[in-house]
């Protein structure tokens, strides 16, 4: 009779995942990721850019687009195989909305944007439909 409890224990407790062992998963490491920054300034008929790389995994090209509203301007890329300090030269019209897009890999990391951007008007209020005039 002995036999069949202990029998009967093991098979319900090896049904359970969990019960010898602890749940513990194991430890991952923290994924290594780019981290840029940076800024843009007017310089004249030109745009100035200083970008800050502070952590690069490994090296990589570093994609410059460049836009005037929303046009592509121009494309660079920047070989870069460790952190510091890069500046790149843009052309850029006085009056016109500017932007840099830092893409690493395919994904962009960084915007940089320098005027004002051009906005379509807002929507025209909408007129009231036929018979729902103010009614005093």
């Amino acid at each position: 009779m002995r036999r069949a409890w202990v029998l009967f224990l093991l098979v319900l407790l090896a049904g359970c995942r969990y019960t010898f062992w602890p749940l513990i998963p194991p430890e991952a490491p923290f994924p290594e990721r780019v981290s840029v920054t940076g800024r843009l300034e007017p310089a004249g008929g030109t745009a100035r850019a200083v970008i800050v790389v502070r952590r690069w995994p490994e090296p990589n090209y570093l994609e410059l687009r460049w836009y005037a509203d929303e046009e592509l301007v121009e494309e660079r890329s920047l070989w870069v195989e460790t952190v510091g300090e890069l500046e790149v030269r843009f052309p850029a019209e006085a009056g016109r909305f500017h932007r840099l897009l830092v893409v690493v890999a395919g994904r962009p990391v960084l915007q940089l944007d320098l005027g004002e951007p051009t906005l379509p008007p807002p929507p025209a209020a909408p007129s009231p439909a036929p018979g729902e005039g103010s009614k005093n």
